[in-house]
């Protein structure tokens, strides 16, 4: 997100009152705030050092919980202020209340994910300078000889205990992190993927599409060069009219194939010279089939547009190599339904059915490119009955 257009911590608090159940995450600080402000302000209570001013503090180094992921560095601070009130009312890190060091680990974890990589370890380091330059200090104070005596007591543990426990955290925030940028960096390239298939998708449509068109225009420009001649006498108007015509003919072709150049660039298809496949192929794309397929024609056969004829027979080869790939010796279903303007196909298989998100398949991407093309919707998912199901609605006017 872009700094500029973020919105701010004020903003985010606001947003958060307004509608706090609205966010899970805000509900679970809540709930955990809570029990370590209960657990805190318990534990001073039943300590020799219970007063007013004591609880203050405890609730200072606790409460803030509930704002570590809109406010981090304020929570951090906050906690902080909180623990040195009860330091300086007389807890020492050892009786420190347990939900304070909780509350502090848990706020310096969300504010080191927050931060940058280079950032966050550059906090850690200070943090460690800081509490390894206090530790010297007390160890100065009891002397060489103390030194280990120290160690040993429960002052010294407990020190050494949250020197490791901010140095661990470090480190479970940044493999955190770097599991988060593994699935952005993951996300990022499927999309990429995505996109290149329907652009390569869309590009030999537009190939197919030239084939289609450029027949009937080259058809135009034969016509309209010939016409003179067989239709016998015509002034030089008329003549001038055809010749302009086949002219505008020919132009639309060279546009076409300079268009068509930019848009195959990276795609591979079949020669110009090859024919394109229709529905009339379809028996022979089936007998190709490993498995067991069968198809049936619901309704009276209508005339199918060029466009609409190579479309219906790439998405019936496609999902053939669909179930080839994914559901292994399956038996396969293909139902061409006539309706009042629209070719409907259904392909339907046996198999296991799909195993995750649908939308991922390069060559749904390319199925659903074709219908969407023509005007036409298309829908894939698994079947009533189990196994795979694609259906596509491709209009015939």
């Amino acid at each position: 997100m872009n700094p500029s257009t973020s919105p701010s911590a004020l903003e985010q608090v606001t947003a958060a009152l307004r509608s706090p159940f609205a966010n899970p995450r805000l509900v679970g600080d809540v709930l955990v705030t809570s029990a370590l402000t209960l657990i805190a302000c318990a534990e001073v209570v039943v300590s020799r050092l219970g007063s007013v001013p004591v609880l203050v503090a405890a609730v200072m180094a606790t409460a803030p919980h509930v704002g570590r992921h809109i406010v981090p560095r304020q929570t951090v601070a906050l906690t902080l202020l909180g623990a040195l009130g009860l330091g300086l009312a007389g807890f020492r890190p050892d009786n420190l209340p347990i939900a304070v060091y909780v509350s502090g680990l848990l706020s310096f974890y969300t504010l080191l994910r927050m931060m940058s990589r280079r950032a966050a370890w550059l906090l850690t380091g200070c943090v460690t300078l800081v509490m390894a330059a206090a530790g010297l200090l007390l160890f100065a104070r009891r002397g060489v000889d103390g030194m280990l005596s120290l160690v040993m007591e429960s002052e010294g543990t407990w020190f050494l205990l949250m020197l490791t426990a901010v140095v661990g955290t470090a480190f479970l925030a940044d493999t955190r992190r770097s599991r988060t940028e593994i699935r952005e960096v993951r996300a990022d390239n499927l999309e990429s993927l995505r996109e290149q298939a329907a652009m390569a998708e869309r590009a030999r449509i537009a190939r197919e599409m030239h084939d289609i068109v450029a027949h009937s225009v080259s058809m135009i420009a034969v016509q309209a060069e010939t016409a003179p001649y067989t239709l016998g006498d015509l002034d030089d108007r008329t003549k001038q009219e055809f010749a302009e015509i086949a002219t505008s003919a020919r132009t639309t072709l060279t546009e076409m194939r300079r268009l068509l150049g930019v848009l195959r660039a990276d795609v591979t298809t079949a020669p110009e010279t090859a024919p394109q496949p229709g529905l009339a192929r379809l028996p022979e794309l089936l007998e190709q089939y490993e498995g067991e397929a069968d198809l049936d024609v619901v309704g009276e056969a209508a005339p199918v547009p060029q466009a609409v004829d190579v479309s219906a027979y790439r998405i019936v080869q496609e999902a053939l190599t669909n179930a080839r790939v994914h559901a292994r010796g399956a038996r396969v279903s293909i139902e061409l339904t006539y309706r009042p303007g629209l070719l409907v196909l259904r392909i339907a298989d046996d198999g296991p059915g799909p195993s995750g998100d649908t939308s991922n398949g390069h060559g749904l991407v390319g199925m659903r490119e074709r219908a969407l093309a023509l005007g036409g919707w298309f829908q894939a998912g698994p079947g009533p009955s189990g196994g795979f199901l694609i259906q596509a609605g491709l209009p015939l006017e």
